[in-house]
């Protein structure tokens, strides 16, 4: 089983409150007891103390709305709680079904199992960041078939396309690198760095506007797609980023989507992996850049 347990009853109180548009507590009493865990209004105000506490989530009552919300000016990222949250229960249901049966794993199939390479050192790392503590380690230059040493100050975790990404500060300069965990090896954990977490506050909070590792200088750009009725139903299950936003279908059985981002190679990676079924609006030259990047593609089989 894992060892960070949340119970489930509060994991109803947080994703009701996130899913519903300022619920009274009545509201998610009744939730509760739908679910067949009914609580009393006394116990729902230390669930609220306890969501704070432990997991930084500010849950508030609103007077005008008359109802709750999560203060997400407050709180942790909690589209990233969600997904933490997620990793926690997938990995009880595997732990528990492990326990029950040891050929459970005959029945998944993993994407790739070189996903989790260098997995044991997210912990260390995290810890690292937590106490504000350099790391040393190896990494693994894949383009130039070479190993270097660096010596970093870690300031964030990052997570893309099922592999883990460190974020730190270089201690040569002010710079901001990126490393992937998988390649990254012989890491210890060194002495307390003199560089703050706050000084970087900003160029951190790039990254909320970024889909992959790279984000651009300058403000993050409004970015307008056609998106066939179709592959939209996919994009409500798995947005391309959490700043998207479906317009109405339109006469021609489309949607507009839009995104506050830096479009970046992921992105246009991303609006290249739809195909035929997306178009972009704006920005203009977003769009030439696509059209040239098919054009080439086209050139290619011929």
């Amino acid at each position: 089983m894992s060892s960070y347990k949340i119970s489930l009853s509060i994991q109803l109180v947080i994703q009701y409150v996130y899913d519903n548009k300022y619920p009274t507590k009545k509201n998610i009493l009744a939730h509760l007891e739908e679910k067949d865990m009914p609580i009393s209004e006394r116990t729902l105000e230390r669930y609220f103390e306890k969501i704070r506490a432990d997991f930084g989530i500010e849950i508030e009552y609103d007077s005008k709305e008359r109802g709750y919300h999560i203060n997400e000016e407050k709180s942790v990222k909690v589209a990233s709680f969600f997904k933490f949250l997620e990793i926690v229960q997938v990995a009880d249901i595997f732990s528990n079904s492990l326990k029950d049966s040891n050929t459970i794993l005959d029945y998944v199939s993993f994407d790739d199992s070189k996903n989790f390479k260098g997995i044991d050192n997210l912990k260390d790392i995290l810890v690292a960041v937590k106490e504000q503590r350099e790391i040393s380690f190896l990494h693994e230059n894949y383009w130039r078939n070479s190993n270097k040493e660096y010596t970093i100050t870690p300031l964030m975790l990052k997570e893309y396309l099922n592999r883990w990404y460190v974020v730190g500060a270089t201690n040569n300069n002010d710079e901001l690198r990126t490393f992937g965990i998988d390649r990254i090896s012989e890491l210890e954990i060194k002495n307390t760095s003199k560089k703050k977490r706050e000084d970087y506050k900003d160029r951190l909070s790039k990254f909320n506007h970024t889909v992959g590792l790279t984000y651009g200088e300058g403000e993050p750009e409004k970015v307008s797609l056609l998106v066939d009725e179709l592959h939209v139903k996919y994009m409500r299950s798995l947005p391309l980023h959490q700043s998207q936003v479906i317009l109405p279908l339109n006469d021609d059985k489309k949607h507009q989507v839009d995104f506050y981002v830096y479009p970046n190679y992921e992105f246009k990676t991303q609006i290249l992996k739809i195909g035929a079924e997306v178009e972009v609006l704006s920005p203009k030259y977003l769009r030439d850049e696509i059209v040239d990047i098919l054009e080439v593609s086209l050139r290619n089989y011929k």
